[in-house]
């Protein structure tokens, strides 16, 4: 186990805010087309995330509502946050794939959207597989909501871990 790793469990215990803005922060540096987008991660917790995009014309289709390729990356973005929160004591470690995913648009988004994710079911049981197996497959759900407040989509994206090699 690595000195960051270690500190990443202890923090966790203590300052947990300081290890998630830590993962927020390497997301956002490391995911420059979530920047394009003008996307913002801003939470995650122990298997949860809030992320939000802005209300820009740039981002819109020919409906002039939010482009589905964009709120899908804002989708999987907050999947990605939900899991690296979820699994933060160990995302050092970890190599992650979104493995497969699934959209439902229910509404037009009108204006700018926010998305919720989180890991269903219980991190602990994943964990111990991931142990146990050294990779492990999960779902994470994202909910995105217009401006007014409005379901616009539902999606699921299946997360890969394993360790890293």
């Amino acid at each position: 186990m690595s000195i960051l790793t270690l500190a990443f469990k202890v923090l966790l215990r203590v300052r947990p805010s300081m290890v998630y803005q830590r993962i927020k922060q390497q997301m956002m540096d490391t995911l420059p087309f979530v920047r394009l987008l003008g996307i913002s991660i801003d939470e995650i917790g122990a298997g949860t995330s809030a992320v939000s995009m802005p209300a820009d014309p740039k981002l819109n289709n020919h409906l002039g509502t939010q482009h589905a390729g964009a709120l899908f990356t804002l989708a999987e973005t907050a999947s990605g946050a939900a899991m690296a929160g979820g699994f933060a004591d160990l995302i050092l470690g970890l190599r992650p794939v979104a493995k497969e995913s699934r959209i439902q648009y229910q509404k037009v988004a009108k204006g700018a959207t926010r998305a919720v994710g989180r890991v269903p079911g219980d991190l602990a049981a994943l964990k111990a597989q991931l142990k146990a197996d050294g990779k492990v497959a999960f779902p994470v759900e994202v909910d995105i909501f217009d401006a007014a407040g409005t379901l616009a989509a539902q999606v699921q994206v299946d997360w890969y871990l394993s360790e890293k090699r």
